[in-house]
């Protein structure tokens, strides 16, 4: 691995600060504040370990902070190009790129060889696909909840939408990527079964997430389907398979940090994933919307169709 620097004291510092004006600016919120705490201090966690833990474990997470710079950076240009428009949509169409510039970093760091590169191949592909099809969703006007959020923030919105927006969602990707640090940090020569697991797995995510999509996207083209609810294919099965499935990718990602000796602590990033997309955030919001929009149609589907994983059974809309 190439010398990542030895003033981590300086950049944990460097860090503090940006957490303290964070929180300045969170602590008049009402929603969301114990996430914003929990988020802007997580990364302190870590430069602890760099600084005082052991080597094994250090190294791996000097990596995983390194991989922190570069997704700093296009979180930058998300915010610029997110005001400049008046569409902070923009952050959900970098956020995948945000990964594949974190993943590109790692692999400069530790020297690029075959394991890595064959790493690196779903991660680039996942990313590249899903920003792109997002940029057909969120370029030409901002959706919710951005727009409901610039209104409510007005003239505040201009620099709270940094934190509100940008770090928070960068911040939880950074976490996401933890097992990449950990696959990445792995010493040579990786054995190569974590990769095969872990490329099963992700084909199953990313199967299950590109067959969903591309199902809703020819529901919503039919005309008649206006008003209605997409309930046939994988979303008879599921009713948020997309998100199931970016989870299960993640998953995949997971099984590659096992080519590390302590990569299995890295576990609490794809459970992360999980609750995001299923309990947290993603799913919810969905759930929310349709309820509101289509409450009778959507509290059908839900008697019959379970929430997000397949063996848990319908449950209420929340």
């Amino acid at each position: 691995m190439v010398h990542l620097g030895t003033s981590w004291t300086v950049a944990a510092a460097a860090w503090a600060s940006v957490a303290l004006i964070w929180l300045i600016f969170a602590w008049p919120e009402p929603k969301g504040r114990s996430w914003h705490v929990i988020l802007a201090f997580a990364p302190l966690a870590i430069f602890a370990i760099v600084i005082w833990g052991p080597e094994q474990l250090a190294s791996p997470a000097a990596l995983w902070l390194f991989m922190g710079g570069p997704i700093l950076a296009v979180l930058a240009l998300a915010w610029v190009l997110g005001t400049t428009l008046r569409n902070h949509g923009v952050m959900d169409i970098l956020y995948p790129l945000t990964v594949l510039a974190a993943a590109l970093a790692a692999v400069w760091a530790v020297g690029a060889d075959a394991w890595t590169w064959a790493a690196m191949a779903p991660i680039a592909f996942w990313s590249i696909r899903l920003a792109v099809q997002t940029y057909g969703q969120n370029a030409h006007a901002e959706r919710e909840p951005y727009a409901s959020w610039r209104k409510r923030f007005g003239a505040k919105w201009l620099w709270w939408s940094a934190f509100q927006i940008h770090l928070l969602q960068g911040v939880t990707v950074w976490i996401w990527c933890a097992p990449i640090a950990f696959a990445f940090a792995a010493p040579a020569p990786r054995p190569w079964w974590p990769f095969i697991l872990g490329g099963v797995v992700w084909l199953a995510g990313f199967t299950l997430q590109t067959v969903a999509d591309q199902q809703l996207a020819a529901f919503k083209r039919d005309a008649a389907n206006r008003g209605k609810l997409l309930d046939t294919g994988v979303w008879s099965f599921v009713r948020h398979p997309n998100y199931l499935g970016e989870a299960l990718m993640w998953w995949g990602v997971y099984a590659f940090a096992l080519a590390h000796p302590l990569g299995w602590l890295s576990v609490f990033a794809p459970i992360y994933v999980t609750w995001f997309m299923g309990y947290a955030s993603a799913a919810p919001y969905k759930e929310r919307h349709m309820a509101r929009t289509r409450p009778e149609a959507w509290a059908a589907y839900c008697s019959r169709t379970p929430r997000f994983l397949p063996w848990t059974g319908p449950k209420t809309s929340v």
